[in-house]
């Protein structure tokens, strides 16, 4: 048995692919020995100016260049249904509104400014009169009845399952004179989401950011309000954990096809019901390859091979993009682009 070793650069690390061969036939005479390595002339003055003006052509890019698409992620349609409130309700005594509103509302605004995500602020047909949000998390069944008929790529349930915010006082320095006591302010926040797959109604992933934070403030005798400094700390820090994660998870499982190309001009079998837009880069991944590494070790089967930028949308479930770098051909997969240059080869151990 003999193998073949090929190297592939284009990264930090160089992976290979290896190609095996049976080997000579038992019986059959062998190849003749290799002969002695030889060394070639040295190139002409032609020659060597041919070679210097080929090195100072640039190469393929690897770095985007501007005017190569914008580096975004699909404008995915997002189901949010109510969350549930799980917490001890002194915060809705103290304040009127439930903690589950407030973070409902806060992480649809997240999504859509940081995440450029469409959300749909669904409600179970059940509920459609209530003003209070449910005691405990939605079933998942009633949730993926309710986005049946909607274009929401994933649909999040959850609850708030802690939000407290206490006070203790302390003398402060102007005590003697008749000022206000100094306040160390206690607060957690604890939110859980579960995300599922409105296709086949799997759960996508379930996921619970937490946040114990203190610090000081002045005391008052009015209510908490979220703009307190510790609050809206751990608040903020939880919605971005969310938001982060949802998001990660829509461009981990976010996929197209290449239909049809031809002159660099190709058909996409995803269009507006997926998020696509004109202007967006998206990456071109080409199956079927086996990749190993120096150890040969079994790396993945998916090589990057180019980009390509979105031109038009045509309709709900097509669109056509233009070559950017690389190449693209019928079958390649599409992801959404990442921010890095992309690697020649996909490292991800699987």
């Amino acid at each position: 048995m003999v193998r073949g070793v090929h190297f592939f650069g284009g990264g930090p690390e160089d992976s290979v692919l290896v190609l095996d061969w049976p080997g000579p036939t038992p019986g059959c005479t062998p190849e003749l020995p290799l002969r002695s390595p030889s060394f070639p002339r040295p190139a002409s003055r032609t020659a060597l100016a041919v070679c210097l003006a080929l090195l100072a052509v640039p190469a393929r890019a690897s770095a985007l260049e501007p005017g190569l698409g914008d580096c975004l992620p699909p404008r995915s349609v997002v189901a949010l249904l109510p969350l549930a409130d799980r917490t001890d309700g002194v915060w809705t005594a103290w304040t009127g509104e439930s903690p589950a509103i407030l973070v409902e509302r806060l992480l649809a605004d997240s999504l859509v400014k940081s995440q450029h995500r469409e959300v749909l602020r669904l409600d179970v047909p059940a509920r459609s009169h209530m003003t209070m949000p449910p005691a405990r998390p939605i079933d998942d069944d009633v949730a993926l009845r309710s986005a049946r008929h909607s274009p929401a790529e994933i649909v999040v349930t959850g609850s708030v399952d802690a939000f407290t915010h206490e006070e203790q006082h302390e003398p402060g320095r102007m005590a003697r004179w008749g000022g206000a006591p100094d306040s160390r302010s206690r607060v957690r926040v604890s939110v859980t989401l579960r995300i599922l797959d409105p296709r086949d109604g799997t759960v996508i992933l379930e996921t619970t950011a937490i946040r114990d934070r203190s610090g000081r403030s002045v005391a008052t005798v009015a209510r908490p309000e979220p703009q307190d400094s510790t609050l809206v700390r751990a608040l903020g820090e939880v919605i971005g954990d969310l938001s982060r994660t949802l998001g990660q998870g829509l461009e981990g499982r976010w996929k197209a096809r290449v239909l049809s190309e031809h002159g660099g001009l190709c058909t996409l079998d995803a269009g507006a019901a997926r998020g696509v837009f004109a202007g967006e880069r998206l990456d071109v991944w080409r199956p079927g390859i086996q990749i190993l590494d120096e150890d040969l070790a079994r790396l993945g089967e998916d090589v990057w091979v180019g980009s390509v930028v979105i031109t038009t949308v045509q309709g709900r479930v097509r669109a056509r993009a233009r070559l950017a770098d690389g190449e693209v051909r019928p079958g390649d997969v599409l992801r959404p682009c990442s921010q890095a240059t992309a690697p020649s080869l996909s490292l991800r151990r699987q």
